[in-house]
């Protein structure tokens, strides 16, 4: 119950800021590689990594706006997709509340298996998406984007795309 509790807990992000990890991409890359012990993933160039809360999650923010990105990591852990949705929805209602999707289940570019869903504010606009991945011994990454406005939906989701494509758990 523990892990889930953990993995859940997307929302409840660090408010400290620090950069870390961060690598030298290629000079017109619009993305940075962020590593840390457990996990790496892209982000946009430029947005501050938050420091690590003591349940394993970091907020990454834009130097202006309000929108953001999470991560949390967890595992191992051996429950179903069911039971991670049902415990997420938990506490992101929590937070705020919303419609969520119904989840769906995949693999991401780097062959995890995952599984994501949306939560819809009142007025109908999708504002938070999440996808949790796990890798074969059931250690879990939880990724998530929180999108300030309808009008900047475009490029939050493809900054939260490539952060799920490039995702690689560290054993």
């Amino acid at each position: 119950m523990t892990n889930l509790l953990i993995l859940s807990t997307t929302l409840l992000l660090a408010n400290s800021s620090i950069n870390l990890g961060q690598s030298k991409p290629p000079s017109d890359s619009p993305y940075v590689l962020v590593k840390t012990e457990k996990y790496s993933f892209e982000i946009p160039r430029g947005w501050t990594v938050g420091e690590e809360t003591p349940w394993g999650a970091r907020d990454m923010v834009p130097t202006s706006g309000t929108g953001k990105l999470g991560a949390m990591t967890a595992g191992p852990t051996k429950a179903s997709w069911d039971e991670l949705y049902k415990t997420s929805l938990y506490f992101i209602q929590r937070e705020e509340k919303g419609k969520a999707t119904p989840f769906r289940t995949g693999k991401t570019k780097q062959g995890y298996e995952c599984m994501s869903f949306e939560v819809a504010l009142a007025s109908g606009f999708v504002n938070r998406r999440f996808t949790l991945l796990k890798d074969g011994s059931g250690n879990a990454l939880a990724l998530s984007v929180k999108i300030p406005s309808q009008a900047q939906e475009k490029q939050y989701l493809a900054d939260f795309q490539r952060m799920v494509d490039t995702a690689k758990l560290k054993s």
